[in-house]
């Protein structure tokens, strides 16, 4: 027997030299996950842009402020300081910014009414509170756009400052502040492999038995109702033909089924021009 081969080119094996032209298949779907992610937030760009951009117009007092991202991709960054979020502030940072010392220093000195301008020599200078706190600030407002138009909750997130890159596969984007010719930029990371929807809450046996009980108002039934039943041989079956009469007495009471099950009874009534049922005893009453 003939064995399968790639390509049909009769080979066992694919040498180095062409394995460049074999993608990795995605087996885990990780790949699939970050491309869905980067288009999510791509499609925000704008939107978080001009948030940011609004924000920082007030924290600076500088109408002339302009707000950018880049495209959002799988992407190599590196800075020298890292804040990050997490859910109460646990594990990695699932979402953080990246900060160079000198543009630190120009956030600062733009709060502080400075010109942004070439910073020189500051690599061995301590990141001061107020720097941490504008960060902060740019975070925090970067979340809140995002998260708002992702609908997940910024309950319980908090932030800190990291030593080093979060880990794990992110996808990264740039974000450029402009005023006049001057520009700051810094990088965010989002972890590749947070999901961007909300996740069904799980629900507590009581949380589930109420919200059964409120689906259950809005299920769809079909009533059977039994108005009169008549004996007769199958002799006289047999004798009626089209046009027969056959005699009807209603009963003073007759029931309501849902399928075997009755769950009402009543009499039938006349009102107008049609019959009526006029409850006498309704579901949970009828035993």
């Amino acid at each position: 027997m003939q064995d399968k081969t790639l390509n049909g080119q009769g080979k066992r094996f694919i040498k180095s030299e062409n394995a460049a032209h074999y993608p990795q298949f995605d087996l885990l779907g990780e790949a699939r996950r970050a491309a869905t992610l980067c288009a999510r937030l791509n499609h925000l760009n704008t939107y978080i842009a001009d948030q940011l951009g609004a924000h920082c117009r007030h924290l600076f007092n500088d109408n002339n402020i302009q707000i950018s991202l880049s495209t959002w991709q799988e992407t190599d960054v590196s800075a020298d300081h890292w804040l990050g979020a997490s859910p109460n502030g646990k594990g990695d940072a699932l979402v953080a910014m990246g900060f160079s010392r000198s543009d630190l220093f120009s956030l600062s000195e733009l709060f502080f009414g400075g010109q942004l301008a070439a910073v020189k020599q500051v690599d061995s200078r301590q990141v001061t509170d107020t720097e941490e706190r504008l960060a902060q600030k740019m975070l925090h407002c970067l979340l809140g756009a995002c998260f708002s138009k992702l609908d997940l909750s910024l309950e319980g997130w908090q932030s800190q400052w990291f030593s080093r890159k979060p880990q794990g596969k992110q996808i990264c984007t740039e974000v450029r502040l402009n005023v006049g010719e001057g520009t700051v930029r810094w990088c965010c990371c989002w972890a590749a492999d947070f999901e961007p929807h909300p996740k069904t809450p799980v629900l507590l046996p009581e949380q589930l038995s109420i919200e059964l009980k409120s689906c259950a108002h809005t299920v769809p039934v079909k009533l059977k109702i039994a108005v009169a039943e008549l004996s007769m041989n199958l002799g006289e079956l047999s004798q009626l033909k089209s046009g027969d009469i056959l005699p009807i007495d209603l009963s003073e009471q007759v029931t309501a089924r849902i399928g075997k099950i009755t769950c009402l009874r009543g009499q039938i009534a006349e009102q107008g021009e049609q019959l009526v049922l006029r409850v006498s005893e309704s579901v949970g009453e009828v035993t």
